[in-house]
């Protein structure tokens, strides 16, 4: 299978720029991240939501009105891009729902993945407030992919392994917040800016 690599980037404030240092990642991946959903159960929601016909792609969108679109009931996923340099999103998001953000993220196979977090390191900023990242090494799960995903020409039940760096954030407060992540893998560098309104209509 054609591996397809993402990235979700967001960028705080102006004063961030793109030389600034990246966190290094944890040393050691951890196993379970939340409450409610392993990493298989995750990453199996992330990518199929991800894995929507392009022209309505929550990760190739540039403005952020895809971001709603076929959200699961667990968890608020939000996006990266394609690696085409820096995006800015708005999204309204409901309110007590945490969020969930690949700051890097593959799926390929259990080879692809040793190669790729290797290499992986990000960070996530929430208002200025430094994230916990969590990395998941080679892990097996089962995704949808629609017909026109920008991924691959798979579309259907796909088995994977996946692996990347993640972010589960707390539920925000009502009201608007943004969101900076930075991460790269691979020789590759993506960053968005997501401005969140939390708790809206």
């Amino acid at each position: 299978m054609r591996k397809a690599l993402l990235f979700l980037v967001v960028l705080l404030a102006a004063g961030c720029g793109g030389n600034a240092q990246m966190a290094a990642p944890p040393p050691a991946p951890q196993t379970s991240t939340s409450d409610k959903l392993a990493p298989a159960d995750f990453q199996a929601r992330w990518w199929t939501w991800a894995s929507q016909p392009a022209n309505t792609n929550p990760v190739s969108d540039t403005s952020g009105r895809f971001c709603m679109r076929d959200q699961p009931v667990e968890v608020w996923l939000l996006a990266g891009s394609l690696g085409n340099g820096a995006v800015e999103r708005q999204c309204r998001v409901p309110a007590d729902k945490p969020l969930l953000a690949p700051v890097v993220n593959l799926a390929s196979d259990v080879a692809g993945c040793e190669r790729f977090m290797k290499g992986a390191q990000g960070e996530v900023l929430m208002n200025g407030s430094t994230q916990p990242l969590t990395r998941v090494s080679a892990t097996p799960f089962t995704y949808e992919a629609r017909a026109g995903n920008p991924f691959n020409n798979q579309v259907g039940r796909i088995n994977s392994v996946g692996c990347g760096l993640y972010a589960w954030i707390d539920p925000p407060a009502s009201g608007e917040h943004e969101l900076l992540i930075r991460g790269s893998a691979d020789g590759k560098e993506v960053d968005v800016r997501y401005k969140l309104i939390v708790g809206a209509d």
